[in-house]
């Protein structure tokens, strides 16, 4: 095993190009997110231990897949949500997927 993932990053990568695109996309100012300092945001729910959580945003199971296109059309999938659309590219979600799905 080369200890890299699917897009050929280690984890250490793969978490900093996550934090990059949490910043670069506000989403610390709504959600509380480890290793980002920003708002004490209320809006969202905080995103520790979002690992450990069987559903995505309370409904769909805690897949890859899952995440991915919560990120990527949340309003889409619940027009009630308060989560914008964020025009998330898919690179970035997958990033940030997979270091939303690593936080113990």
């Amino acid at each position: 095993s080369t200890g890299r993932d699917a897009v050929g990053l280690s984890p250490e990568p793969v978490a900093e190009a996550a934090l990059d695109a949490l910043r670069q996309y506000g989403c610390h100012g709504c959600h509380r997110i480890p290793g980002i300092v920003g708002p004490e945001a209320v809006i969202g729910p905080p995103l520790a231990r979002f690992g450990t959580r069987a559903l995505v945003a309370g409904r769909w199971p805690n897949t890859e897949a899952n995440v991915i296109q919560w990120i990527r059309q949340p309003q889409q999938l619940d027009p009630r949500s308060a989560m914008p659309d964020l025009a998330v590219s898919e690179q970035d979600a997958l990033v940030i997927a997979r270091f939303l799905r690593s936080l113990q």
